[in-house]
């Protein structure tokens, strides 16, 4: 039916008034027909005009339902219609701009869903065509996970331009609050989350202009994506103006989630994203709209938007954020979407906030702007050169902070410049490694005693930073030390809030947590003094990653947030240090239970890098190692061990000491032994253990050997198994912190169970097994995740001595405990195991159906996540295969 109206309404209306109606035409065909006649009576007390031509327009409607035009719909589909790499499938929606479809890609070399969107054939215009290009080129400037990314751009064959946009499988923001029921606190972290994708595109100067449910998605694993940048504005485009492109995307804002000035047509800021976002978390909240509840009409709506103030809801200070995000005045609002985000975030952790309740001078300017001819002109002269000369002093000492801090800055940078060149020229043509360098970087450094303290204590901080990749604790201690001395007696605050973050790092590195703690919150109180968000970002960045090393996961996502939110704020996303920042934030995604979120971020991280020229980093491996912890727990395990194996590559080309980097070594033997590469696995084991004795340190040595012994046990080397097995013993019983690891727990009791198993003696395995399960809490339910081995073991050992029952319960356990969501059901290895030892049960107890069934899923759980090759893949192959015959 749309399609006669403009067809038929064309030749009366030219194409602008056309694309003015469009959006109240869509409004008043969702009225019963009954009802439409009062809603255009009351358009028309406002709008005589578009009233009436609306009626015209449905007037043509009614006469085309009674000649029947198109009784029967037209089969015009896009589907099968091959655009780049990509091959529509069905359509997913429908804007102002265009259509959006699902598509796959088609050529082959990759596979995956993506969302075209096309430009509609009504817009081929110039203009048209310069807002979807626009669209595009700003996509290109965003890379942040809450940003639905741009993959690729083009033309269709008639000429059409085209976008392809990463695909999102999700709700809108209030659907899925909805009915997932979410709480107060959910429904505020998942508003922080659009904030912080939105703080990322303000620091690129890009205001989105329409945000709004529809517009912000929500994945089943509770990500928030950002959609459709389609009027977004780029705030240095000027606005002196209001150019046919402008005008244009104004027309197709969202009246119900726009902010005043944007319906006054006035100039546009951040604030009037901060608006819309004030209006959805109160609809959220409250489930009504802050000021057009009642309404009947747009007008009305309008009206109310301008005039109406919204009602508390008994919230306390979240009635004053509310508050303070939907002022009229931007100016009164919060500046930035950081600064809204702090207070929310300050809210969940019961903090005063920085937003309060309309003060008297608030109420007093609303008064003066509404009653202007009624104020006394003599008071709000005198009042005005009070505030002005206030404002002026207040003014001089920001820009002579300012003015002070760049030329810091700039120095700094100069002096980097030339510490660089001073190096390379000590540098001669020989190969040499990332320590070597350093060490020639430390000596230039303690060759240059004089100079700017602040300069020198900033290169010290970064030369830190260099031995920080390394591992190499020791001598970091040494520079932060230096580093400490320099400030303390120079009396730098920033810095050494700067020093103090960074040596409270060191601690935690060092295991020593109540330390770090401590030194952190020092620096936490001088990084505030100082007013340098820039460390308090950095600090808050030491202090997620410290709160997730202890499995605070809740605690560091909020530190996380607040720091990618500052750095957002800031503008500062272009370099290394943001990406570390993401890399945290990843990492307590992932310790707070969301590790599909967490993978996504690394991935982002490293694409990041991969297209900025820092893929070659040494920053670029840890990522890769850490998505490479977060892929275990998601039992996709043989990607897992690539990456492991890549990072323990790229350490041992750094250290040509012949030293085994702790972490680097450790994840890749045990995922070799999950993986069948027994022999290298035994190798990077038995290094471990032995620079465990070298070092005297306990911890390392113990974990070296839990691995030896189990890979020994593989290998049918029963007898030096049993000997591992005693100094494993000997280290639990002086070191009780042995067991306190984020892996497997390295219990001497589970290696006993491996050696029994493997020397025929079923029952003692089982004891043994049994009683590590028992130490570690499992059936209180602790360190499920860290016992999956044991417990699949003991599953064996119970199905060995015909405990089916016990087994079948045992075996479903696992399997529960690794489906970490839902899509570990046909990708985790840890799942496809459980699942091939609950068919072997089945098929002891004769239920060919069920077992049949679970192979089935084990087969495919286990290729994907272990590999076609691994041995477990084939056992759940045979198995399936003997089932047939």
């Amino acid at each position: 039916m749309l399609c006669h109206l403009v067809t038929n309404s064309m030749t009366v209306f030219d194409r602008d008034r056309w694309l003015a109606l469009e959006p109240l035409l869509d409004q008043v065909l969702d009225i019963p027909p009954g009802e439409r006649g009062r809603w255009l009576e009351e358009l028309s007390h406002g709008s005589p005009i578009v009233a009436a031509d609306l009626a015209a327009l449905l007037a043509g409607e009614d006469a085309a339902d009674q000649s029947g035009f198109l009784a029967a719909p037209l089969d015009v589909s896009l589907a099968g219609l091959q655009l780049g790499a990509y091959r529509l499938e069905r359509p997913l929606g429908q804007g102002g701009m265009g259509t959006v479809w699902l598509a796959f890609r088609a050529d082959g070399r990759f596979e995956g869903k993506a969302a075209v969107k096309i430009l509609n054939l009504a817009l081929l215009s110039s203009t048209g065509q310069e807002r979807f290009r626009r669209e595009g080129s700003l996509l290109a400037r965003l890379a942040h996970p809450g940003i639905a990314r741009l993959l690729d751009a083009g033309l269709g064959g008639a000429g059409q331009p085209y976008l392809v946009l990463e695909y999102v499988e999700g709700l809108p923001i209030d659907d899925f609050a909805g009915q997932c029921q979410l709480p107060e606190a959910d429904r505020i972290r998942l508003v922080l989350q659009v904030l912080a994708a939105v703080g990322h595109a303000h620091a690129h100067l890009i205001v989105h202009r329409d945000l709004k449910p529809s517009n912000i998605l929500v994945t089943p694993e509770g990500v928030v994506k950002l959609l459709d940048f389609g009027i977004a504005k780029l705030l240095d485009e000027g606005g002196g103006d209001r150019s046919a492109l402008t005008l244009d995307g104004g027309r197709l804002l969202t009246p119900k989630y726009a902010a005043p000035e944007q319906v006054r047509g006035d100039p546009l800021t951040t604030a009037a994203d901060v608006y819309s976002l004030g209006v959805l978390l109160y609809l959220l909240l409250s489930g009504r709209h802050p000021t057009a509840e009642g309404c009947r009409t747009p007008a009305e709506g309008i009206r109310a938007l301008l005039e109406t103030e919204p009602a508390r809801l008994g919230l306390g200070d979240l009635d004053n954020v509310l508050d303070k995000a939907l002022r009229k005045a931007p100016a009164d609002r919060y500046p930035t979407a950081a600064a809204f985000a702090d207070d929310l975030e300050r809210y969940i952790r019961h903090e005063p906030v920085s937003a309060r309740s309309h003060s008297l001078t608030y109420r007093v300017k609303k008064f003066t702007r509404r009653n202007r001819t009624a104020v006394l002109a003599g008071t709000v002269t005198a009042a005005g050169l009070i505030g002005a000369t206030a404002f002026s002093v207040g003014q001089m000492r920001e820009a002579r902070f300012q003015r002070d801090a760049a030329v810091r800055e700039s120095r700094r940078a100069d002096a980097q410049v030339e510490f660089q060149n001073v190096l390379l020229s000590n540098v001669g043509d020989r190969p040499i490694t990332m320590h070597e360098v350093l060490d020639a970087a430390r000596g230039v450094l303690e060759g240059q005693a004089a100079g700017d303290p602040v300069i020198r204590t900033a290169l010290l901080l970064q030369l830190a930073g260099s031995y920080r990749e390394l591992g190499d604790t020791r001598i970091r201690e040494t520079l932060l030390l230096r580093a400490e001395s320099i400030t303390v007696a120079g009396r730098d605050t920033v810095r050494l809030a700067q020093v103090r973050c960074d040596m409270a790092d060191l601690r935690r590195k060092q295991g020593r947590y109540d330390e770090a703690r401590l030194t952190l919150d020092r620096a936490d109180l001088l990084a505030r003094a100082a007013r340098d968000p820039s460390t308090e970002a950095g600090c808050l960045y030491v202090r997620a990653t410290l709160e997730s090393e202890l499995h605070r996961g809740n605690q560091a996502l909020v530190a996380a947030r607040r720091a990618v939110a500052i750095k957002d704020s800031l503008g500062e996303t272009g370099n290394a240090g943001y990406l570390d920042l993401l890399g945290t934030l990843a990492s307590a995604l992932d310790e707070a239970g969301r590790s599909r979120e967490s993978a996504a971020v690394f991935r982002r991280i490293m694409s990041t890098m991969d297209s900025t020229g820092l893929g070659g980093t040494l920053s670029r491996v840890i990522t890769g190692h850490n998505l490479a912890l977060t892929l275990v727990g998601l039992g996709e395990t043989a990607e897992a061990e690539r990456l492991f194996s890549t990072t323990l590559e790229r350490f041992m080309h750094n250290d040509r000491s012949g030293r085994v980097s702790w972490q680097a070594g450790i994840h890749y033997a045990e995922a070799a032994l999950t993986q069948g590469y027994t022999d290298s696995a035994l190798k990077y084991f038995r290094v471990i253990a032995a620079q465990g004795v070298a070092d005297t340190n306990l911890y390392w040595e113990g974990r070296g050997l839990f691995g030896l012994g189990r890979a020994q046990v593989r290998l049918g080397r029963l007898t030096e198994a049993r000997q591992t097995r005693a100094r494993l013993e000997r280290i639990a019983a002086m070191f009780p912190g042995l067991r306190q690891t984020e892996d497997e727990v390295p219990d001497e009791r589970v290696l006993g169970g491996w050696i029994a198993l493997a020397e025929g003696d079923t029952a003692t395995a089982q004891e043994q097994f049994m009683a590590a399960l028992r130490a570690h809490g499992y059936y209180e339910g602790k360190n499920r995740h860290r016992l999956h081995s044991a417990v699949l073991a003991a599953a064996v050992c119970a199905l060995g001595l015909r405990q089916t029952e016990e087994a079948l319960r045992l075996a479903r356990e696992a399997r529960t405990t690794a489906a970490v969501d839902s899509p570990a059901e046909f990708r985790s290895a840890r799942v496809g195991e459980a699942r091939l030892i609950e068919a072997r049960v089945l098929l002891a107890i004769s239920d060919s159906g069920a077992a049949r069934a679970a192979l089935e899923r084990a087969r495919v759980a286990l290729r994907t996540g272990a590999g076609a090759e691994d041995t477990r893949t084939r056992e759940a192959s045979a198995l399936a295969l003997e089932l047939e015959r």
